[in-house]
């Protein structure tokens, strides 16, 4: 049974494992530098994988585990663009959230902080609703249900005495299956964590999405399902930021690192 930290005893096919590894790896190592080389010599390692100009973005391990490939220039181009913590010469944005910690209390008594937590969570829930328009979105939707969740409940236990402390992975509705991984790894998982593999997920499901609508002659642009439905809304600017242009979100979907600029964006809802 691998660690978090010996992720070397896992093979190719087990992109699932090792999604929650290199979140794990990452986290515990503050998204050190160090702690980003190591996670891209690893892919590099399993999936014979290298970014372009030795760049150190980091892929979507369900991408390499299923074999799609390629450079992830819109994400670096992204990543330049925001005020994060860089690492990796400059190359990465993970940051800042891995860490990020919660305890889940009643959401039933949520309702007195109103306001803050609107603000907080509405443009998750505006995520969430353009997810669940389409046909079997249950899956893909319980995943930012259980962020949304994490993050009320933090709201509601506000204190310093808080760092640290994991999320119950059946408190915020995530399948029996996600908690038995996450056991087996003997990974804590914090919102943090949630966010950056939820980010993942909706990454990988957008890509099958967008490859298959478009090679049955569906839709030429725009979402094709759920997931691909939620990566466009996160990327979709309302505010005095359009004048600046449109994101090229199918290029982030189709690229391997797109969901480092998902996890920035969704740390930030």
């Amino acid at each position: 049974m691998p660690s978090p930290m010996d992720v070397n005893s896992l093979g190719k096919s087990d992109g699932e494992d090792i999604a929650w590894c290199v979140i794990e790896t990452l986290a515990s190592a503050n998204d050190s530098a160090a702690a980003v080389a190591s996670v891209v010599h690893l892919l590099r390692d399993i999936y014979g994988f290298e970014e372009e100009n030795g760049s150190n973005v980091i892929a979507n391990p369900l991408f390499l585990a299923n074999g799609h490939e390629g450079a992830s220039r819109k994400t670096r181009k992204y990543l330049t663009g925001r005020s994060l913590k860089t690492l990796g010469g400059g190359a990465v944005g993970v940051a800042g959230g891995l860490a990020s910690s919660v305890t889940l209390v009643d959401v039933g008594g949520i309702a007195q902080h109103g306001s803050a937590l609107a603000t907080t969570t509405g443009h998750l829930i505006g995520v969430r609703a353009a997810g669940a328009h389409f046909k079997r979105s249950r899956t893909i939707t319980s995943w930012i249900d259980a962020i949304i969740t994490a993050k009320a409940s933090k709201m509601a236990v506000r204190g310093a005495g808080l760092a640290g402390a994991s999320i119950p992975v059946p408190g915020v509705g995530l399948g029996t299956n996600i908690g038995t991984a996450i056991a087996k790894l003997g990974i804590k998982l914090t919102l943090g964590k949630l966010i950056a593999r939820t980010a993942m997920e909706v990454h990988w499901r957008s890509f099958q999405e967008l490859t298959l609508g478009r090679s049955l002659g569906g839709k030429s642009s725009g979402a094709c399902g759920p997931a691909s439905a939620m990566f466009y809304e996160v990327f979709t600017k309302r505010s005095f930021t359009r004048i600046f242009g449109k994101y090229d979100t199918e290029r982030l979907i189709r690229e391997p690192g797109g969901w480092i600029a998902l996890n920035d964006k969704l740390m930030l809802m």
